[in-house]
């Protein structure tokens, strides 16, 4: 079979060198160049992220500091763009215009217009361009999804959905390429967790949102590290969100929760090493309660998988969901949350 040739774009995220690990171990994958991004080794050492001799001798590829140049000079199958968040949608785009299709980092952008800018170019060039939406790859997740959609809680009525993460580390936050003081920030790289939820999961358009963020507990971040928002749809039905970034004690097993209950039915998803639990509506002795989804899932191994299929088929720019258009829309959620903590309710 075909090996696909994979360029890395930044290695201050933590994307980056996950994906290139993924890469080095998939049997129809190698890493063929990196463009390390806009940071130092002593950044990237700071950060536990590989230095440009280390990440080159390991994964015996090329180093360019140019990204135009690193797509003029190699055959290039796949690219991963884990770049600074102010500048991922544009190497994404300039991906996409050399006939490459991306996997980014999450958030794919610093904006929702970034993202929108994305879904044009993914189109124009007919490409796959996929976000990381790891909750999604989430055995007991992905059931939940499955569930929805095919009607099998009725009608949504309320969706919720929580991040729990570990707090954005001090040591080399300046570098942080989710997280440095001009990047796009919590509301952003843990808010799509639950933007793309609610997205994902309601049956209708968000209308407006009112929320709340603040910085309770990391003084050495510009961004929040907590925060929560209330979302209705157009329907009438309600989503919540809520974001928790001030401690470290997340559960190991899990940094999300969702719950949607339908008028059928409820399925929630828990921290509880990735338990799901359908709840079936009826009369009271008819009801029960399914437990589904007990084990942890190899998240992002499926989640790279999925690209790689998708970028040796020349799949559709929406051959991996969350579609391009859809990461927009969730994008759009996190900026009107940042807005509504500024100024009240916001409608979308």
């Amino acid at each position: 079979m075909m090996t696909i040739s994979v360029a890395v774009l930044g290695l201050a995220s933590f994307y980056g060198p996950a994906y290139a690990e993924r890469a080095a171990n998939h049997p129809d994958c190698g890493v063929v160049a990196v463009f390390p991004g806009e940071t130092s080794d002593e950044q990237r050492t700071a950060l536990g992220r590989p230095t440009d001799e280390s990440f080159t001798a390991e994964h015996d590829c090329r180093l360019y500091h140019d990204v135009d140049e690193l797509l003029d000079a190699e055959r290039v199958d796949a690219v991963v763009v884990a770049t600074r968040t102010r500048r991922r949608a544009d190497d994404a785009c300039v991906s996409l215009r050399a006939g490459v299709p991306v996997l980014t980092a999450k958030p794919a952008a610093d904006s929702p217009q970034g993202a929108d800018e994305i879904a044009v170019a993914a189109a124009a060039a007919d490409l796959p361009a996929v976000t990381t939406s790891p909750a999604r790859f989430d055995d007991a997740v992905a059931t939940l999804g499955q569930r929805v959609h095919r009607g099998a809680i009725g009608d949504v009525v309320s969706v919720r959905a929580a991040i729990r993460h570990d707090r954005v580390p001090e040591a080399g936050i300046e570098a942080n390429a989710e997280h440095a003081p001009r990047e796009a920030g919590s509301s952003y790289a843990m808010g799509f967790y639950t933007a793309d939820a609610l997205v994902w999961l309601a049956d209708d358009a968000p209308e407006r949102l009112s929320g709340e963020l603040s910085n309770v507990n990391t003084s050495h971040s510009t961004h929040p590290d907590l925060g929560a928002a209330t979302v209705h749809f157009a329907d009438g039905s309600v989503g919540e969100m809520s974001m928790t970034y001030a401690t470290d004690c997340r559960d190991p097993l899990g940094n999300w929760e969702i719950e949607v209950v339908g008028t059928d039915g409820i399925l929630r998803t828990t921290h509880q090493g990735y338990d799901g639990i359908h709840w079936h509506a009826g009369k009271a002795d008819d009801r029960r309660a399914e437990v589904f989804g007990r084990v942890q899932s190899p998240i992002l191994d499926r989640q790279f998988d999925a690209f790689i299929c998708a970028a040796r088929s020349d799949s559709r720019p929406d051959a991996v969901p969350p579609a391009p258009d859809t990461v927009a829309d969730a994008l759009a959620l996190c900026s009107a949350w940042e807005d509504a903590a500024n100024s009240g309710v916001v409608d979308l």
